[in-house]
């Protein structure tokens, strides 16, 4: 934020905290579930809302042609929102972490399928919950906040532990994947959470990449935590 700038109105805070997403947000990596990242934000909302409750829908693998897949964690998120909005609850915030798996496995298709891939999918996901959540009296971007992508292969340029290429042989050659993201974010109107400018040039202390898994470490959960409080633009104590 510039100098000047008023501070931007904090993302709204309901009865639950829907989070969406892969093994990121489903704690992957953390000593336990309830220390992952989603779990930390929601505790640290508590100081705002006492009574939030999470609900966490992430899977680990889920990309975003999953995501949106028939039976899949999409349809699932929207049948929370509507339960929420019959039972009288509004959801919020809305959290979505997805990318990773898409370009861990981009050269299946190649990057350029996969970049267009990723796009036109991030889209459906947005524009399916924005229209689930306006049934229920609630704008998308009042609540919604999706997150950008690390790269934990950074910290193995300089020869520790395994090669990227044994750790994902299939992985995007090119870049472009944040962008993508970044783009859909300022489209749709929702929060970015910038995970990847948060852990770039710190990928051996944020994650096990160095012990061959690039899953958050614990206190790299507690950095995405943090990462989704700044985007979000609550004042907690």
């Amino acid at each position: 934020m510039l100098r000047g700038e008023a501070a931007p109105t904090p993302l709204a805070i309901g009865d639950i905290m829907l989070a969406l997403g892969d093994s990121i947000a489903a704690g992957i990596g953390a000593p336990h579930a309830s220390e992952g990242c989603m779990a930390l934000l929601a505790a640290r909302l508590r100081a705002l809302e006492p009574a939030l409750r999470l609900l966490n829908l992430a899977m680990p693998g889920e990309s975003s042609d999953s995501l949106i897949g028939e039976g899949g964690q999409l349809d699932r998120a929207e049948a929370v929102i509507s339960a929420a909005a019959a039972a009288g609850e509004r959801i919020g915030p809305v959290t979505l972490s997805v990318g990773g798996n898409d370009i861990l496995e981009a050269a299946l298709h190649g990057d350029e399928v996969a970049l267009r891939r990723l796009d036109v999918n991030l889209t459906v996901v947005l524009d399916r919950l924005g229209t689930a959540l306006d049934a229920a009296g609630v704008d998308l971007a009042e609540v919604a906040c999706v997150q950008t992508v690390y790269n934990p292969f950074e910290a193995l340029r300089h020869g520790r532990g395994p090669t990227a290429d044994e750790l994902a042989p299939r992985r995007a050659a090119r870049g472009g994947f944040n962008r993508v993201i970044r783009a859909l974010a300022v489209r749709s109107g929702v929060r970015l959470a910038d995970v990847a400018g948060a852990f770039r040039g710190r990928a051996a202390e944020l994650t096990w990449v160095c012990s061959g898994d690039i899953h958050p470490t614990a206190r790299g959960h507690g950095v995405i935590a943090g990462t989704y409080v700044e985007a979000g633009g609550w004042d907690l104590p």
